[in-house]
């Protein structure tokens, strides 16, 4: 019989190691995870006497995505502005757009990322699992370390995903 703790490391050491091959090293993965948190802190209270907004923030490899929708374009600025100096963070990509969140579609976004997500794993010549697909309002964004080859095929293979309006590239390219 299984035990909760052979339980829990029977599913956490593959989630593990799954999750650890899209990253150089687990101090990254739990570097990222403070990077989101500070930026987060950050933002917050700009977001709070901000509304509507509907902001959120990823970090991949030290390089965070701020997304989401705000009322204005003062607010863009006001963030931009606040993540400066964020330590670890090697590079920051502001990319809130100015717009009322309960006009994005979550279920819209949700199927574009699954899409590009099996596309990519489709792919030949691709590792999808260094990828990380984002998705909001049509817009997705791909992080991670990638040589550029590999980096201009999945931001073809996103392009040509019915649905989807605009792809960014967030890559650290490696060579």
């Amino acid at each position: 019989m299984l035990t909760k703790k052979s339980l829990r490391n029977l599913f956490l050491i593959p989630a593990l190691a799954l999750g650890l091959s899209a990253c150089t090293t687990f101090g990254t993965v739990a570097e990222d995870s403070s990077i989101q948190g500070r930026v987060k802190d950050r933002i917050n209270p700009i977001l709070e006497k901000n509304q509507p907004n509907a902001v959120d923030v990823v970090s991949h490899n030290l390089y965070v995505l701020i997304y989401g929708q705000v009322p204005n374009e003062a607010v863009i600025a006001q963030i931009s502005e606040a993540i400066k100096g964020v330590p670890e963070m090697k590079k920051a990509f502001n990319e809130v757009r100015v717009g009322n969140p309960e006009d994005v579609s979550t279920v819209s976004d949700v199927w574009i990322t699954t899409k590009v997500k099996s596309s990519l794993a489709a792919e030949k010549g691709l590792d999808s699992k260094r990828i990380k697909v984002i998705t909001e309002d049509n817009e997705v964004f791909l992080m991670g370390m990638v040589t550029r080859e590999e980096g201009d095929k999945a931001a073809l293979v996103a392009r040509n995903i019915s649905g989807v309006k605009k792809v960014v590239k967030i890559f650290e390219y490696i060579n």
